[in-house]
């Protein structure tokens, strides 16, 4: 055989390869998993509202609610086959009505298909404050609704996380720097909380500022703790008293502040 005739045949056989492999890239195609994920979003959006409202019907306890009525309170949210079972209430002579404060989502998990556990926190009083959990057992489709299937699971109330501190990746002010704001801030806050209107705030804030008074709905009382970062503008942290002009009660606020010096002067820009 001729040996000019083995490039032609290299380049043939790479240009079939390549061919190939393009014709395969082209039917192979992946399903978009957008629809799937929005789908599922969806359903455990209801299942999280049904077991909310259902919570707040079923954790409110009445010894002189009759069963057709408890019944009727549930029936919008529970399978049919299983109404009377999770609707279910025995009472005593001596017990006592408990009401439902509120109801407020805890978690949800799911085995994958379309029944889902959702945990809700339940906050009544009968007439003492009580903090329940319970695990309300839904099912969930879309186009459907969504369904309690079963009475729900009632669990230890868990502890609140506990949240890491969040460092502003700054450097702390000086001490200098904080003693000489410290007055202006403690200015700007009373002015804030007792203040009737935006120009009562005009010596303690920016230009442009878009920060609105109390309307001395709240009386200042002292700022107990200060704390600044970066090196101007900064970032200032604090907790102060107020009392309630209204009621006399009192109560702590946090607030973050952004603060800018200008000729030896102290200014907020905005509240968080």
């Amino acid at each position: 055989m001729d040996m000019r005739w083995f490039p032609k045949l290299l380049l043939w056989a790479m240009l079939i390869v390549s061919c190939l492999g393009a014709v395969s890239t082209l039917l192979r195609t992946e399903a978009d998993p957008t629809p799937v994920i929005l789908k599922r979003t969806m359903e455990q959006q209801m299942a999280i509202h049904t077991a909310l409202s259902f919570a707040r019907e079923w954790m409110r306890w009445d010894g002189e609610e009759l069963p057709e009525a408890r019944i009727q309170r549930l029936k919008p949210y529970v399978n049919p086959d299983a109404l009377v079972r999770v609707a279910a209430l025995q009472s005593e002579q001596k017990t006592k009505r408990q009401e439902v404060i509120a109801a407020e989502f805890v978690s949800s998990s799911s085995n994958g298909g379309s029944r889902y556990a959702i945990r809700v926190r339940v906050i009544a009083a009968n007439p003492e404050r009580v903090v329940w959990e319970v695990d309300v057992p839904v099912w969930a489709q879309t186009g459907k609704g969504a369904t309690v299937t079963a009475p729900p699971l009632i669990r230890s109330p868990q502890e609140p996380p506990a949240v890491p501190e969040t460092a502003s990746g700054e450097p702390a002010a000086s001490a200098d720097v904080k003693q000489r704001m410290r007055p202006a801030i403690e200015s700007f806050l009373k002015a804030m909380c007792e203040g009737r209107d935006t120009e009562s705030l005009f010596n303690y804030v920016t230009t442009g500022a878009k920060l609105k008074p109390l309307e001395g709905r709240l009386r200042f009382l002292t700022l107990e703790r200060l704390e600044a970062a970066g090196v101007g503008p900064y970032k200032v942290t604090v907790t102060f008293s107020v009392q309630d002009a209204a009621t006399g009660f009192r109560v702590t606020q946090v607030w973050k502040l952004a603060v800018t010096e200008e000729n030896q002067k102290f200014f907020v820009g905005s509240v968080e």
